[in-house]
């Protein structure tokens, strides 16, 4: 009988610690390839606004591909555009950059993989744990 006192708060911290791990799981990186932009269309309705959803997104993500803005497009007209969306929609930027800084855990999962905080231009979530980090 002290056995089965022992074992039952014992599997319930396991399990108990399982699920804080899962939940504190630290996404995968990885830089994606040139050309990998979204449509610019697309790019430009999303940035056209701050989402503070986007940071917690970030902070819960399971893999995070990071989108070089400068060889995000390969078509000269939509490299040009989104040359002129980063001053169109700087106030954004600025929004989601503070957004960012205000969180420790996104701030401190940006800066452990090498990304400056200040670098960020955009991030986007599929919503089913995959989310996309555009940086300057």
């Amino acid at each position: 009988m002290n056995n089965f006192r022992f074992a039952v708060p014992a599997l319930a911290f396991v399990a108990v610690m399982g699920a804080a791990g899962a939940a504190f799981a630290t996404p995968v990186f990885s830089v994606a390839a040139p050309g990998s932009g979204m449509a610019i269309d697309e790019f430009e309705s999303q940035l056209d606004a701050y989402n503070a959803a986007d940071v917690t997104d970030l902070v819960a993500a399971k893999t995070v591909s990071v989108v070089k803005y400068d060889t995000a497009w390969t078509d000269d007209k939509d490299r040009s555009e989104s040359i002129n969306l980063l001053t169109a929609d700087g106030q954004f930027i600025n929004l989601l950059r503070e957004g960012i800084k205000a969180n420790p855990a996104a701030s401190k999962l940006l800066t452990e993989n090498k990304i400056v905080i200040n670098d960020v231009v955009d991030i986007t979530s599929d919503g089913a744990g995959n989310v996309v980090v555009y940086v300057s």
